[in-house]
C-alpha cells in the first residue's frame, strides 16, 4: 500500500472512531436516563444499550490492533525483500491474477504444512497474504493471526533457549 493510500485509511479511521466515540456518549447518555426510570422495561432496555457499545468498542479494538499487528510484519517482510505478491501479475483492474496467485499458495502451504511445528511467522505471512491476493480471504486472515501468534512466541522461545 503507497503512503497515500496509508495515509488516507488512517485518517478514515481516525473520522470513524471519532463517530464512534460520540455515538458511544450518546447512547450511554440515553441508557443511564432509561435506567434512572422506574419501568422495568425501560431499565432493561438501557442495560442492553450498555452492552451494545462496549462490544462495539471490542470488535473495533480487535480490528485495529490486527491491522496495526498486521502491517508491522509485513512492513518487516517487505525490508527484507521477501514479500510474495511483490512479483504477481496484475490484471487491467490492478488486482493481482488470482489464478497465479492460487497455484502459489498451494506452494506455500505445502511449505507451511512441511515445517509442521518449525514453522515461522515469515512463511505463515507469506502464505496469508498469497490466500488474500488469490480471494481466499478468510483464510489469509486466518493464517495472518497464526503469524502474529507465531512471531509474538518467537521472543520467548529465543531467550529460553539462550537460558
Amino acid at each position: 500500500m503507497d503512503r497515500g493510500a496509508q495515509s488516507r485509511a488512517l485518517t478514515l479511521a481516525i473520522v470513524m472512531i471519532v463517530f464512534l466515540a460520540l455515538y458511544i456518549f450518546t447512547v450511554f447518555e440515553r441508557a443511564f436516563v432509561l435506567i434512572g426510570l422506574h419501568d422495568p422495561i425501560a431499565k432493561t432496555m438501557g442495560a442492553f444499550l450498555l452492552i451494545f457499545p462496549l462490544l462495539g468498542v471490542y470488535v473495533i479494538y480487535a480490528e485495529m490492533r490486527f491491522a496495526v499487528r498486521a502491517n508491522r510484519l509485513i512492513a518487516r517482510l517487505s525490508r527484507e525483500g521477501a514479500l510474495p505478491t511483490d512479483d504477481l501479475p496484475l490484471r487491467p483492474s490492478g488486482k493481482a491474477d488470482r489464478e497465479v496467485a492460487t497455484q502459489r499458495v498451494d506452494d506455500l502451504a505445502a511449505a507451511v504444512e512441511q515445517a509442521g511445528e518449525r514453522v515461522t511467522w515469515q512463511d505463515l505471512l507469506r502464505l496469508g497474504l498469497m490466500q488474500d491476493a488469490a480471494g481466499h480471504r478468510s483464510d489469509g486472515r486466518r493464517t495472518l493471526v497464526q503469524a502474529i501468534r507465531v512471531e509474538r512466541k518467537a521472543p520467548q522461545a529465543e531467550s529460553a533457549q539462550r537460558d
